[in-house]
């Protein structure tokens, strides 16, 4: 009974695995840029097709008339609480399109 409870516990420690799209949140054609996101929650295990972002981004600028997509950086934000405790993160990642 003690080791039932002991593996049940763990798994409710180590969270669950959730999979999370890209979305497309910001997109400015003048600057060529494009801000992909997805939010999970507290002990949920985001795991996100990162080639589906990149082709996402590359696909926005092709139609802008650029040849492709180049990432420039991510922000994690706490959307519910305070970084130390937060139940809410929103990840956005910045993609610029690139003329080559």
């Amino acid at each position: 009974m003690t080791r039932w409870l002991i593996v049940w516990a763990a798994l409710g420690v180590a969270g669950c695995t959730t999979y999370k799209l890209w979305t497309e949140t910001d997109s400015d054609e003048r600057a060529g840029m494009i801000q992909l996101s997805y939010e999970y929650r507290r002990f949920e295990n985001p795991q996100v097709d990162e080639r589906g972002g990149i082709e996402m981004a590359k696909e926005r600028c092709a139609g802008w008339g650029y040849a492709t997509a180049r990432r420039e950086g991510e922000e994690n934000t706490c959307l519910n609480g305070t970084k130390s405790d937060c139940s809410k993160w929103r990840v956005t990642r910045e993609y610029r399109c690139v003329k080559k």
